[in-house]
């Protein structure tokens, strides 16, 4: 672990710098040894790093207590910094390495383009061995060094050397090259800012890694899982009006997790936005096949015995999910109502945020689901008052030990302190739970739930108009067809830092506080305000999930 740490500190200083003089160049992932678990990348990220450092002077700007030294001009170098670093190419990646017996272990492999202020900063080292035209040295834990316009670290010997050699020239199996990289970086497209990530490499170093300690079987459906999840490719790039991402996911067809695959891979047709009120402020849709409850179902059943408030086991919850399969259709959709966001910010009651919250699932068997649902939600909510019988039951333990006068000797006063903020802790979830209560109707073919009475009542209204009826979302142009999900959410109303200074829980609500902490509230509120709101599609090809968003921001 400790290698791993120093080698962050040292990618701060080397991810991506500046390019050699040579116009042309080649990805660096051309080079990079095939194997990589996870990489994290750069590509021309200057324009981002300009917009997110405009955000943050802006904000220290605006909460400077100090006239004489402005937070702009000391960011002015760390941007330059960064930028000189981030701006460019970079790669930071995890890579499968072999060693003894056929096993497996992760190492970190770290390539930048060094600029003259990366070369200027990190100095020149004697090189202590080379590997064609590229020198390295052994650096503490890493192996280090600079050559050809490139600046790498890894921690592991062989694996730089491997590096090294494709750079010098060695035909060998590279990143860019492999099928599992190159399927998902191309759908993905090429972003400022990316990550892509390898699960059925990483389950494969998992199984090498339990092998070792004859524990296959017992954790063989959570490697199964990782396994089918196949690999990921996504990123982010900002543009003049906010910013985009995209991402794309190769489902492992060869997977063992077969229900998995096809719950990730469903696709079905939206009607959702048809009951949805038009002043909801977000929805997330998606496709949710309908052996989605019973699958969950299981894995709550393998930790039902790890549980430790016995909700899983009170409320029989895995066995209503496989049994709602029977009646439940391939629509989903959470839905915050209007007023969600400035409920959320309310500390004095913690039930607010749940008078905007409300879920959405298609109906394919009505009479079946009215016949379920009754003993569903009174299950629930019967283990939810559970719950906080155990609770109670723990605390009223720990009052009994402190007015044990010996027990408060040994606690002291700093664990008298904690023990009472514990306490303090308990009886607000104790409060949260009281008022927490399933409730359920439907609408036009969707099964509506809520933990709220007003959260409900205000998704079954059929007064106001709908979603779909709304100029702005369908000026969005999302594809409701045959369509893996898709997100709305509108420019929200607007905050003021008084919203935010009223969301600090009661024992920080004091005048000269609030006085001191105005300014920043007020630049928090002006952070968000900018957010103008965001659309994000996902779609499937074969065994390919796509998915774009586009977040619109006021930089």
């Amino acid at each position: 672990m400790t290698r791993f740490l120093t080698a962050a500190s040292l990618l701060t200083l080397s991810l991506a710098g500046a390019a050699s003089a040579q116009s042309a160049q080649k990805p660096l992932a051309n080079s990079l040894p095939a194997g990589a678990l996870l990489t994290l990348e750069t590509k021309n990220a200057a324009p981002a790093l300009k917009r997110f450092g405009g955000v943050l002077t802006r904000v220290l700007d605006a909460v400077q207590l100090d006239e004489e030294d402005s937070p702009a001009a000391m960011l002015d170098g760390v941007q330059a910094l960064l930028t000189d670093f981030l701006g460019r190419e970079g790669v930071a990646g995890v890579f499968a390495v072999q060693e003894k017996r056929n096993t497996f272990t992760p190492e970190l492999l770290a390539v930048a383009r060094a600029g003259e202020l990366s070369r200027e900063m990190l100095g020149s080292k004697k090189p202590g061995a080379r590997v064609g035209n590229y020198t390295f040295s052994r650096q503490g834990d890493l192996f280090a060094g600079q050559s050809g316009g490139l600046v790498y670290v890894s921690t592991n010997k062989a694996l730089l050397m491997s590096y090294l050699g494709r750079l010098s020239g060695k035909a060998a199996p590279t990143l860019a090259a492999s099928s599992a990289y190159a399927a998902v970086s191309r759908a993905a497209g090429t972003n400022e800012f990316g990550l892509y990530a390898n699960f059925s490499a990483t389950a494969k170093v998992i199984r090498s890694s339990l092998t070792q300690v004859f524990l296959p079987r017992l954790l063989s459906p959570v490697v199964d899982a990782i396994d089918t999840l196949g690999q990921v490719a996504g990123g982010l790039t900002t543009t003049a009006s906010g910013l985009t991402t995209t991402s794309a996911q190769a489902v492992n067809t060869a997977g063992k997790d077969a229900p998995l695959r096809r719950i990730l891979t469903a696709t079905t047709d939206f009607g959702v936005q048809d009951i949805i009120p038009a002043d909801v402020e977000a929805v997330q849709a998606s496709a949710c096949a309908p052996e989605s409850g019973a699958y969950l179902g299981r894995w709550l059943t393998r930790i039902d015995l790890l549980e430790p408030f016995g909700f899983l086991t009170d409320s029989q919850l895995a066995s209503h999910l496989e049994r709602s399969g029977a009646y439940l259709g391939g629509e989903c959709a959470q839905v915050t109502l209007a007023g969600g966001t400035k409920a959320s910010l309310n500390q004095e009651d913690p039930l607010a945020s749940l008078a905007a919250s409300v879920s959405y699932q298609r109906v394919t068997d009505q009479a079946a689901a009215e016949a379920h649902l009754p003993e569903y939600a009174a299950s629930v909510n019967s283990a939810i008052q559970g719950v906080r019988a155990t609770l109670k039951e723990t605390l009223g333990g720990a009052m009994k030990g402190v007015m044990d006068g010996e027990d408060m000797d040994a606690l002291g006063g700093m664990g008298m302190m904690g023990l009472g903020a514990a306490m303090q802790s308990m009886e607000q979830v104790d409060t949260l739970l009281a008022g927490l209560k399933m409730v359920y109707g439907f609408r036009d073919g969707y099964l509506v739930t809520a933990f709220s009475d007003e959260a409900l009542q205000a998704a079954l209204d059929e007064t106001p108009a709908t979603l779909g009826q709304s100029a702005a979302f369908r000026a969005a142009g999302l594809d409701t067809t045959a369509s893996a999900g898709f997100g709305y959410t509108p420019d929200l109303p607007a905050l003021t830092g008084q919203d935010l200074l009223g969301s600090l829980p009661e024992d920080l609500q004091d005048e000269d506080l609030n006085e001191f902490l105005a300014p920043v509230m007020n630049a928090a509120a002006d952070v968000i305000n900018r957010f103008d709101g965001m659309t994000s599609q996902r779609g499937v090809s074969g065994n390919v999930i796509i998915g774009k968003a586009n977040v619109r921001y006021r930089w």
